[in-house]
């Protein structure tokens, strides 16, 4: 894959449009070449600030009145009959502008349907620290970290680790006092429990549903989301490999934006690594299985595919 092919697919990619295959193609280009990568890091920092301008301005949206009188303006202009070329040209200009409109809304609209789901997960990780980490009201009983990587997957393994108990921030230290894994309204969480600022702060991970956020080669630092008010809590999140991370407490913003950068970094190649693991034992027992089913067909049972130790035990 060419540099001019990045360029025309990069929208799309970040966008997680494309095929699985396209993506590794473009992943090994990126491997080779810095250009590349920056103009996609670049595109990645503008789509990122572009939501948290939606997130932070929801009276920008244009009303629906607005909307219908612009598209009947525009069909009215597209219509209008004229025997001269150049007004037939307009009237297809204005039909076009109609069609780009109908695009952008939808386009604007899908991007705000993301952030009040991203919205909803915050909401869900303040109720969890309000119900969790300040007055236990949760249904269900916390369970250790190990517990929870055995039942539920590699990722509550990384934050057994990771932050460490002791972390420093530009504007003072924050020490680990418990954690565990936590359901909260039928979420679960992985949760640390922090003091901080002479108050208890939580950092919560929850797994996404959807695709992977693709990370970049190279690329270690976490997008942190400006720091918000949501039910009387302070609130700070970033997206790591197929997990949501948040950080909550009852502090002043620019402070538990501190913490989310000292923690962020670590803890979002801790949890890429951990997928990127995942991912590899998914292949290769995919790949076992396959060969078993073709030797069932052929009828070759008496030799069944033998399975490497390290992916019988996990370890890869």
């Amino acid at each position: 894959m060419e540099c001019r092919d990045v360029r025309e697919l990069a929208d799309s990619f970040l966008g997680e449009e494309l095929l699985t295959e396209t993506n590794h193609e473009i992943l090994r280009h990126l491997d080779t070449c810095p250009v590349c990568r920056a103009d996609l890091a670049g595109r990645r920092a503008l789509r990122e600030g572009v939501r948290r301008a939606f997130h932070r301005a929801p009276d920008l949206a244009p009303s629906p009145q607005f909307i219908a009188q612009l598209r009947t303006t525009l069909q009215n202009t597209a219509h209008q009959g004229s025997a001269r070329r150049g007004i037939r040209f307009q009237g297809w200009w204005a039909l076009a502008a109609t069609v780009l409109l109908a695009v952008a809304l939808g386009l604007a609209y899908l991007g705000r349907d993301r952030i009040t789901a991203t919205g909803a997960l915050a909401r869900a990780a303040v109720g969890d620290h309000r119900y969790c980490a300040l007055q236990f009201r949760l249904a269900e009983k916390p369970i250790p970290l190990e517990e929870a990587a055995r039942r539920y997957g590699a990722a509550y393994r990384v934050l057994e680790s990771l932050p460490p108990d002791d972390v420093m921030t530009a504007v003072g230290p924050a020490h680990v006092l418990e954690r565990h894994a936590c359901v909260y309204e039928g979420r679960r969480f992985a949760h640390i429990v922090f003091t901080y600022r002479g108050e208890r702060v939580s950092l919560l991970v929850t797994a996404v549903d959807g695709g992977v956020t693709a990370a970049l080669p190279g690329e270690t630092l976490p997008h942190l989301t400006s720091p918000s008010r949501i039910d009387g809590m302070s609130v700070v999140s970033f997206r790591a490999s197929r997990q949501m991370v948040f950080v909550a407490g009852d502090v002043v913003q620019d402070d538990l934006l501190k913490l989310a950068e000292a923690v962020g970094e670590p803890l979002y190649r801790g949890l890429a690594a951990a997928e990127s693991a995942s991912a590899r034992r998914r292949s290769w027992t995919s790949a076992v299985e396959d060969l078993y089913a073709l030797d069932l067909d052929l009828g070759v049972v008496s030799s069944p595919v033998s399975v490497h130790p390290l992916v019988r035990e996990g370890q890869y």
